[in-house]
């Protein structure tokens, strides 16, 4: 394999972590303008990778690239103008655009060209991790600036949930004024980006704690020897920060943000098992941690979260207007439109014509990522969208168990733990409509793409490599 110059990737690594941070800081990714800075960065990146020649040494899998590159492409067909007489081939009645000459696919193209925009970013940073990923030191970077941006989000909203400073900077918030939404908007989308970030620090903080555990045997000298050693601080550091991210996602009271978090960390924990870290110190961990977000909580105050969870009978009572409505009505949308979609990004437009609840109000989500897919991809790309997703994750669990190298396990498990977070949330949610949560979860995707190559780099590479770059 052939490295990136020591230049380029400084600026690979630079742009990359500020791209995500300007997308984070500013609601989300929710304001066109602040998110085009982002949009900027790194098709920038892109460009000037390009131009330098860089790509020619770079070496990256076919599959899965080959499936956000098709779904670019399929997305392109969507918006492209057809004529007219092709409408019924496609499921489109000529009275439903009487005196056009063309038609597209989308029934909404402008939105769908947005949207297009940002597609082509998140596979852009994609790519641009991928090979990022290929110096150690720089993903470990990468991997520390998510958890500093988590800190810091983490922070900031419990600041707003204790002090009621319910301020986005200068902003001041109109909606979810008693929860914590750090610099977004909504709590859910606030959960979101926490719980892709939340697996990091558990897992580092597994790592420290099998280092701190090591060789040890029990016995008063084992325990003096274990307070005494430089890894207790690491161990502390990194539950102080699990517990910080954890104990904000509580107070942002998103139920499914709280639940995926639970799911992820029980996925964590499990496949740890199959690794060669101990039990014992993963139930320490475990307890630790426990026992620790326990007692934040309960000095903060529950029981506005508990009072959340007990409102869920209502939130998915049938005869009412909630999310399961919407789902239904979503499934009929896919019904009228099953192969091709109404084009990506037009939900809001498209459900209009099937609209049962809510008829007072725009309903510009399906509040579930899966069904929002597929309506408007169509069934056959939005199974092999997800089935990708899928299956990158399996990959990395079997890559996982098999790997020695520490750093590079641990990236591999927070990776897994992140993917796993958001893909169960977006069983109720729209986190990957929200464009920061979007770009970190493909950067998380390409974290637990790229793992053994890097682990596998021996000095003798990186000698061959400098040496290529010399001759050249």
């Amino acid at each position: 394999m052939i490295l990136l110059g020591s230049s380029m990737n400084r600026w690979l690594e630079v742009g990359l972590v500020g791209a995500v941070c300007v997308a984070v800081l500013g609601f989300g990714g929710t304001v066109p303008w602040i998110f085009a800075v982002t949009q900027v960065l790194v098709l920038g990146l892109a460009v000037c990778f390009l131009l330098t020649g860089e790509f020619r040494g770079a070496r990256l899998d076919r599959f899965p690239l080959a499936i956000p590159f098709l779904l670019v492409a399929f997305v392109l067909f969507e918006i492209c103008p057809l004529p007219i007489f092709l409408a019924p081939l496609f499921g489109r009645g000529r009275d439903a655009i009487a005196g056009a000459s063309h038609f597209t696919i989308s029934l909404a193209r402008y939105q769908t060209t947005s949207h297009l925009l940002l597609l082509v970013t998140d596979v852009t940073a994609f790519c641009l991790t991928l090979l990022l990923c290929q110096d150690r030191h720089a993903k470990k970077r990468l991997v520390f600036a998510l958890l500093s941006l988590g800190a810091f989000e983490a922070g900031y909203g419990l600041i707003q949930y204790l002090t009621g400073w319910q301020q986005i900077f200068t902003y001041v918030k109109k909606y979810y004024l008693e929860e914590a939404t750090g610099t977004y908007i909504n709590r859910n989308h606030f959960a979101g980006f926490l719980e892709m970030i939340f697996p990091f620090a558990v897992v580092f903080a597994l790592r420290s704690a099998r280092l701190l555990l090591k060789n040890s045997s029990g016995g008063a000298r084992t325990l003096r020897r274990i307070a005494s050693s430089r890894e207790v601080i690491a161990v502390v550091f990194w539950l102080f920060l699990a517990m910080l991210l954890f104990a904000a996602l509580v107070f942002s009271r998103s139920r499914m943000g709280l639940v995926s978090a639970l799911v992820s960390l029980a996925a964590m924990l499990t496949l740890a098992g199959t690794s060669s870290l101990r039990g014992r110190t993963r139930a320490a961990i475990a307890a630790l941690f426990l026992f620790g977000v326990l007692g934040l909580s309960a000095w903060i105050g529950i029981e506005p979260v508990i009072s959340r969870f007990e409102t869920l009978g209502q939130e998915y009572n049938l005869k009412s207007e909630n999310r399961l409505a919407i789902w239904r009505d979503t499934l009929a949308l896919i019904h009228q439109h099953p192969f091709l979609g109404t084009g990506l990004g037009t939900f809001s437009v498209a459900y209009t014509s099937v609209q049962s609840v809510f008829l007072n109000l725009l309903v510009d989500h399906a509040h579930c990522d899966y069904l929002e897919v597929v309506s408007e991809l169509g069934l056959p790309v939005g199974l092999l969208v997800f089935a990708s997703i899928f299956w990158i994750l399996a990959r990395a669990v079997r890559r996982y168990r098999g790997m020695e190298d520490r750093f590079e396990a641990a990236v591999c498990l927070g990776s897994i733990g992140s993917i796993a977070a958001i893909l169960v949330h977006s069983l109720a949610d729209f986190n990957l409509y929200i464009p920061a949560n979007a770009l970190v979860f493909t950067v998380a995707l390409a974290l637990a793409r790229k793992g053994r190559e890097s682990a596998e780099l021996t000095t003798g590479d990186v000698a061959a490599s400098l040496s290529n770059r010399s001759s050249g």
